[in-house]
């Protein structure tokens, strides 16, 4: 089956503390709360496991899987996917003061596996990748206003 990717980047500046918002994107809770279509997940030292609710766009059934660990260093957060799954996510986000409020330095890149023809893919690409791209950026959103 092929793979299909969506990247997302981006700057934006937070109305809140430094500490605040580095806590808001890299805690656990707050990840798995502003992430949709979520069925089921565990967190284990770092590394979270997603189950994702079966979507159904007609032609095409997914329902993702996959693990991944989340390091946050300092100012940067990064994560990557560990173990098999039909998931792929990895990124990173760095956080400065700016003021008083938050500057983030957000990039994201999904992948998922999708039982479409060979065929059909060239087609598909472009479509998935601007919908991934998409679900990213208001997951962005959605983290920094919980900060």
């Amino acid at each position: 089956m092929p793979w299909f990717e969506g990247t997302h980047t981006e700057s934006r500046t937070v109305a809140k503390p430094i500490d605040a918002v580095r806590a808001a994107f890299a805690s656990p809770d707050r990840i798995l709360a502003n992430t949709k279509n979520i069925e089921a997940s565990s967190v284990d030292d770092g590394v979270i496991h997603f189950v994702m609710k079966e979507e159904d766009h007609g032609v095409v059934k997914f329902k993702g899987e996959f693990r991944c660990r989340y390091t946050l260093d300092g100012n940067t957060l990064r994560w990557e996917t560990v173990g098999d799954g039909n998931m792929k996510q990895s990124g990173e986000a760095t956080f400065s003061d700016d003021g008083g409020e938050t500057k983030v330095d957000y990039t994201e890149t999904v992948e998922v596996d999708l039982p479409v023809p060979g065929m059909m893919a060239p087609m598909l690409k472009p479509v998935i990748s601007a919908l991934l791209a998409n679900e990213i950026k208001e997951y962005v959103k959605r983290v920094a206003a919980s900060a």
